[in-house]
């Protein structure tokens, strides 16, 4: 896969009937390049190579459950010098290189369970998809950390026939580090951060713009002097809820509403930094752009409406939509277009 900051090659491979009684096995190469400030986030590169084998268990026709163990090599450059980062290097130890990179070495296992009850695999009107996983480093990875998220979708059907629908989503993640490497608490690394915006978490903003921004600090000691910035760079907390009316498409045909779909919705993220304590500080200039980033209630919100197509080159989608609450920094996208995902 190639795209504006990605460059990924991966082998995978499963097999769903690795035993008589349903368990699957499979297993992962994978080389990535990475280009941060071509994805709206604050400027680094990460080049990382790994393997991982995945176990699947299904516990009955709803519920089914993940298990795998990996590992990841990363390489990343160009860092830049701003606070955030700045607590999570000092707890990095001999991991940070000579020209200020980060090199890093980490295993890890992860568990996820998924319930699956929805009506239909495509354009779904009734039933509930849920989703937990939750993934952590053995002690002994050069990065000691753990992350968890939850993901929820619930149809319910406003008429007989489900021709209007009200789809309602949420989500919950969490991360942070465990342990210390001598007085430094280790934290989540910034490159599994959360971030809010794009089609997938936030419309009406433009993809990972909406969330804390990077703080310079460049004091001396005890007295930090600020100088805000617009350049994102997530957090290790995120909550996004979503309410969308599905309603009959107008001006088509019976046969074509099939393969579309039409909806009006409401989006609301918010995206925050547990481990952020810079308050009350001098700041020289920026000041726009800083406020509490561990305040989860320094929410985002959108509105707008949407167009799913099933094509024959795969799912195409479609949106218009207007922030309702925003911040300074964050980058407003009134139209997007997506290809091969709906929800």
């Amino acid at each position: 896969m190639i795209n504006d900051y990605q460059k990924n090659l991966t082998l995978d491979y499963r097999d769903p009937y690795f035993t008589l009684d349903g368990i699957s096995l499979g297993g992962r190469i994978f080389y990535n390049e990475f280009e941060a400030s071509d994805a709206n986030i604050v400027d680094y590169t990460d080049k990382s190579y790994g393997t991982s084998l995945t176990w699947g268990f299904p516990f009955d026709e709803l519920n089914y459950f993940d298990f795998s163990v990996g590992y990841t090599h990363r390489q990343i450059e160009n860092l830049g010098g701003y606070y955030q980062i700045q607590k999570f290097l000092d707890s990095m130890g001999d991991s940070v290189t000579d020209d200020g990179g980060l090199e890093v070495d980490d295993f890890d296992w992860s568990v996820s369970w998924t319930r699956n009850n929805l009506n239909r695999g495509f354009f779904p009107t009734a039933g509930n998809y849920q989703r937990a996983s939750f993934s952590m480093t053995v002690p002994g990875s050069d990065a000691q950390y753990f992350k968890a998220q939850y993901d929820v979708r619930q149809y319910i059907p406003l008429t007989e026939g489900h021709d209007f629908s009200l789809l309602m989503r949420g989500r919950l993640g969490y991360g942070n580090g465990y342990g210390s490497n001598g007085n430094n608490d280790y934290l989540l690394p910034f490159y599994e951060n959360f971030y809010a915006g794009g089609y997938s978490t936030l419309r009406g903003f433009r993809s990972n713009t909406a969330g804390p921004k990077a703080v310079y600090d460049q004091g001396a000691g005890n007295n930090p002097a600020l100088v805000g910035s617009n350049d994102s760079v997530g957090g290790n907390a995120i909550a996004l809820a979503s309410v969308e009316l599905i309603f009959p498409t107008p001006f088509v045909s019976a046969e074509t509403r099939n393969a579309i779909r039409t909806s009006v919705f409401v989006d609301a993220a918010s995206v925050w930094d547990t481990e952020y304590t810079l308050e009350n500080a001098r700041v020289i200039s920026g000041q726009e752009y800083i406020y509490d980033y561990s305040d989860p209630t320094n929410y985002r919100a959108s509105y707008g409406a949407a167009l799913q197509w099933r094509s024959p080159m795969g799912p195409l989608v479609f949106s218009l939509s207007k922030p309702i609450k925003s911040y300074e920094g964050d980058d407003e996208e009134f139209f997007t277009f997506t290809i091969g995902r709906t929800f």
